[in-house]
């Protein structure tokens, strides 16, 4: 992953990137929108520099919406999860390398505190 990647995707998206990756470190992956909503909620209420990343607050359909273009950005990979109702529902995992982009988004003030405490939780 180079930087134009990252750079192709507004902070929003890149807010619900880090939110999979903190996922990532607590080993629930591959992740669904409705768990990616609730780590984007509990970093907006542990981070107040974080709430200009989601200007008018974070709700699922948005959360969906970043999702499914940071798969089609090649940033995550979809898989197909069967519901205990026997449904299939989108999963995201990762396509890219973890640690390039948590050093990105830790040169930038706004999400420097959150990146730490992922890595942290990561170790």
């Amino acid at each position: 992953m180079s930087d134009a990647d990252l750079d192709a995707v507004d902070p929003f998206h890149r807010f619900v990137l880090l939110s999979v990756i903190d996922l990532r470190a607590r080993d629930d992956v591959p992740v669904h929108s409705f768990d990616v909503t609730g780590v984007c909620e509990d970093l907006l209420d542990e981070f107040e520099g974080l709430d200009e990343m989601a200007p008018g607050g974070v709700t699922r359909q948005r959360v969906i919406n970043a999702l499914t273009e940071l798969e089609s950005a090649d940033l995550l990979g979809e898989e197909r999860k069967e519901s205990p109702t026997g449904k299939g529902r989108p999963a995201y995992s990762l396509d890219i390398a973890e640690e390039e982009i948590l050093e990105t988004l830790a040169e930038d003030d706004r999400f420097a505190d959150a990146v730490e405490l992922i890595r942290d939780r990561r170790d």
